[in-house]
């Protein structure tokens, strides 16, 4: 749930989600958001032929955002740079357990029971905590 922009961590989607996707066969992504990067996700998810796996369902009306968030289970925070993360906080309210990297004011926003941190690397070597 984000717009779809370099600073977002877009890219790091792009490059980690096949991977994730590999290891992990019950993994699925719901992707909300529009922007200058969606070309880039939908490029990747038909390369790797993940169209099954990773959904992209575009601009989410502010109304509909819980609901969009109670399908998941686990809400990726991939941004490279992040002064709060109100996301995070509208996720974990939501009940998703939260993995974001560790930029800006995230790591102040939730308890430690609540959210494991990745390295924004594109090697998908995510948890560190």
């Amino acid at each position: 749930m984000s717009r779809l922009a370099y600073r977002k961590g877009v890219d790091l989607l792009v490059a980690t989600a096949p991977t994730i996707c590999k290891k992990f066969p019950n993994v699925h992504f719901l992707v909300g958001g529009d922007g200058p990067k969606l070309i880039d996700l939908l490029q990747m998810r038909e390369k790797h032929q993940l169209e099954d796996r990773i959904e992209l369902v575009g601009a989410v009306d502010h109304s509909r955002v819980c609901d969009v968030l109670a399908a998941g289970s686990i809400y990726l925070n991939v941004s490279l740079t992040e002064a709060f993360g109100i996301g995070l906080l509208e996720a974990a309210c939501a009940g998703l357990y939260v993995v974001s990297t560790r930029v800006g004011g995230v790591p102040e926003v939730l308890p430690d029971d609540m959210i494991s941190f990745a390295y924004p690397n594109e090697e998908g070597s995510f948890l560190s905590h």
